[in-house]
């Protein structure tokens, strides 16, 4: 077997994406520690609610990474430049970046917004090796993105995901598989990728701390500590994954939500934003072909306690309509204490993808239902071309601040 035909799986990551993002649009914040996330209030300072959505590495330096809570974030860093997040920009900067991938083969899992593999095992007699491939791509995202990638290439998922974060930030790293176990064999568990944070406290117990000393740990034991699982893991330690590239893995549910700036304990302002959140939702789930049967709602409340209700109907919709008249369902059914709720959500689960079955009519009869579906596919039409937000109920019309 030729080395172009080993070396097969590329994996890329736009490193610190949403941080790299805003610092090529706006240059006075290059090389500063940046963290994006965070909400404005109205007089436009920075509330202490909401978590890190992407922190630069000027400000990972100090410890800051997603997830955390913005409030740690300024005490890590009180000089640090903090930005809410642009998602619906950063997506269509992803699509971008997918569309690069996708022109050199078919074979495209993405890993999220930011990161994804590429099988190229069938595309190197017309492309050339996966290296040179590889090199392509990440040169095609800095002339025609601006923006930072680390590539990885190995003969698995596993390995091509491991040769990334060995090479960060900006890298390009190649696994060989003579190199694996040298490479491997001192690195801590917690950097094998699949392992979660119990997973390696349950070894680290057993005196197990090296990926080395897991993958030559005798099975009996393995069994021991971990059950069932342990083999598997044990293979992971040694490199071997031979999990396939999903070109079109089907997603499994379609949700909105959003923070406040502010606690929200208005009935009626709450359904206006549960309002929107359905249209989103409905305009995704028509965009990608599906519809679901359940219908989920999500409140936290002020003391960060997470609420979920849910509706399971006896037909798939993806309508707005209908997916806000069962999630008001769901929303009256709750009582809204007086000191409000901070995040509001909605979720579309137990999808069908395909042609659209006949929806649960909310219309007094078929005609009228039908007449509802054609004007919502004009809709989308003039969506498509314009933006979701063009068009609008009256009930939203002087309420600018839901769509920002």
């Amino acid at each position: 077997m030729s080395i172009q035909k080993l070396f097969s799986i590329i994996h890329l990551d736009l490193d610190a994406f949403f941080a790299s993002v805003e610092q090529r649009d706006h240059p006075a914040y290059r090389n500063k520690p940046l963290i994006v996330g965070g909400i404005l209030e109205e007089n436009g300072k920075l509330s202490h609610r909401g978590v890190v959505c992407a922190a630069s590495y000027q400000a990972r330096k100090y410890g800051i990474h997603a997830g955390m809570p913005i409030w740690e974030a300024q005490q890590k860093c009180p000089e640090a430049i903090f930005v809410p997040a642009r998602l619906r920009y950063y997506h269509l900067i992803s699509k971008q970046f997918f569309q690069i991938c996708s022109e050199y083969t078919p074979f495209v899992e993405p890993l999220g917004i930011d990161e994804v593999f590429l099988d190229v095992t069938s595309c190197q007699m017309l492309f050339g090796s996966a290296e040179f491939i590889a090199h392509q791509i990440k040169s095609r995202i800095l002339k025609e993105l601006h923006l930072p990638v680390s590539v990885g290439i190995a003969t698995n998922k596993l390995l091509a995901k491991m040769a990334t974060n060995l090479g960060k930030p900006d890298g390009f790293f190649v696994l060989y598989e003579e190199k694996i176990p040298e490479v491997l064999s001192t690195m801590p568990i917690e950097k094998l990728w699949g392992i979660g944070q119990k997973t390696a406290q349950q070894l680290n117990r057993s005196g197990i701390f090296t990926i080395g000393q897991l993958a030559r740990m005798p099975d009996i034991i393995l069994q021991g500590i971990l059950g069932d699982s342990g083999i598997k893991i044990k293979q992971l330690a040694q490199g071997i994954d031979h999990s396939p590239v999903l070109a079109h893995e089907e997603i499994k549910s379609i949700g909105r939500e959003t923070t406040f700036p502010k606690n929200i304990s208005d009935k009626e302002e709450l359904l206006k934003i549960l309002l929107v959140l359905s249209q989103n939702i409905g305009y995704a789930a028509r965009k990608q072909s599906y519809s679901g049967k359940t219908i989920t709602l999500k409140i936290r409340f002020h003391h960060y306690k997470n609420l979920q209700k849910s509706i399971t109907l006896p037909q798939t919709t993806n309508l707005d309509n209908m997916i806000f008249q069962k999630a008001k369902e769901l929303m009256n059914s709750v009582n809204i204490p007086s000191s409000g709720i901070r995040l509001l959500g909605i979720k579309l689960s137990s999808l069908y993808r395909g042609k659209q079955p006949k929806q649960l009519s909310f219309l007094a009869n078929q005609c009228q239902e039908e007449k509802w579906i054609n004007l919502i596919e004009s809709v989308d039409r003039i969506r498509e071309k314009y933006g979701i937000y063009l068009i609008q109920r009256a009930t939203l019309l002087n309420n600018k601040a839901l769509f920002t």
